[in-house]
């Protein structure tokens, strides 16, 4: 008696990318792009892709040959617009990106001439917009033993983490994200507390609350550079009154940027202001020179995210989407409904596990698994 093989994880993935998240039609141009060290996935894709009467074309970088050439220095040529490329994505109706290069480190390394390297980027904007893209950008491509190294995670756990958080159905976390939204617009003060020493109170003031479930919407698509969801996703986020934040929060999770992380967040407030920032480390490496840089109001409280996504625990780059993790931010906030901070700076704190009341009731909020 033969049993039918199960599915192969990289298929199990590619579904549910193309089937729950971008709803991939028969018919339509996929474009999927990926570099070495995520060709599986890319690979996984192409053929859910087919399998849904579907048009695959991959986009792929080499990532020896594409250190070879910024050794030859053909950053230039790199940055370029090349014809052919931007007429396939001119008829494209789905695009999948996988990050790349990913040796994160060594590109940061580079400066300005990363920046000739990738010129194309706004344009890139431009086109997918008219021609009326909708896609998503992959976390799957992120983990690389460098950066995982420099990170301090093991790259195969991360990898899973990612793996199985974006196969979450999107639904479930709509479902999860409607309730919190409503209480944070229709709410006026919020208290984030904990028995670790986090007891803070910020002010609401009706803004319009931001759900990322990764599906693409209508409203995304208005904004150009909300064309590519991010998956895994998972939260809701508001744009807070920047005039009212007294107490302490303490951070139990990491905060990553592109290339190192931060640890031991604090942020104690007083009238409106933040009057101590901490880190027990990291801080000199993520935040100490753009806080320097911040301007004006870079001190003052921005923005209130609740993470939905029950697979992740201290994911790098995903910290905040971690169902039940709270984060509470300080600077700019000019990419949410309301949002009115113009400071250049934008630094951050995260607790998982925290209570949350509104107007002194209990919010219910996701746990991980």
């Amino acid at each position: 008696m033969s049993t039918r093989p199960s599915v192969a994880p990289e298929a199990k993935f590619a579904r549910s990318i193309l089937n729950q998240y971008l709803k991939v039609r028969p018919g339509e141009n996929v474009i999927i792009e990926g570099w070495s060290h995520s060709l599986p996935w890319a690979t996984a894709l192409a053929r859910e892709v087919r399998r849904l009467r579907a048009y695959p074309l991959v986009l792929y970088e080499d990532e020896e040959a594409f250190w070879d050439g910024l050794a030859a220095k053909q950053e230039t040529l790199y940055g370029a617009e090349p014809a052919h490329e931007w007429a396939a994505l001119g008829k494209t109706d789905v695009y999948v990106h996988m990050w790349g290069p990913g040796d994160k480190l060594r590109l940061t390394k580079l400066g300005p001439r990363a920046e000739r390297a990738f010129a194309w980027n706004e344009n890139w904007y431009n086109t997918a917009a008219k021609a009326g893209v909708r896609g998503a950008r992959l976390e799957i491509g992120r983990p690389f033993p460098s950066l995982a190294k420099a990170y301090g995670v093991d790259e195969e756990a991360w990898t899973r983490q990612l793996l199985e958080a974006s196969m979450v159905n999107p639904a479930a976390l709509q479902r999860a994200a409607a309730p919190i939204a409503r209480a944070l617009e229709r709410g006026h003060r919020v208290r984030v507390h904990d028995d670790q020493g986090t007891d803070l109170t910020l002010g609401l003031s009706g803004n319009r609350a931001v759900i990322a479930t990764g599906t693409p919407t209508a409203q995304d698509r208005k904004n150009k550079y909300r064309i590519l969801s991010s998956l895994p996703a998972g939260s809701v986020s508001v744009a807070l009154d920047p005039t009212v934040a007294e107490g302490t929060i303490r951070a139990n999770r990491s905060c990553y940027s592109d290339t190192t992380k931060a640890t031991g967040g604090v942020f104690e407030f007083e009238g409106g202001r933040l009057v101590r920032q901490h880190y027990r480390t990291g801080w000199d490496e993520m935040f100490k020179a753009p806080y320097a840089k911040g301007g004006r109001d870079r001190d003052r409280p921005a923005q209130l995210r609740i993470g939905l996504n029950p697979k992740l625990h201290d994911t790098p780059q995903l910290e905040d989407i971690e169902a039940g993790a709270i984060t509470v931010a300080i600077g700019t906030n000019r990419f949410l409904p309301g949002g009115k901070n113009k400071s250049r700076y934008f630094g951050f704190v995260i607790n998982a596990g925290a209570a949350v009341e509104i107007d002194g009731r209990r919010l219910k909020l996701p746990r991980a698994a």
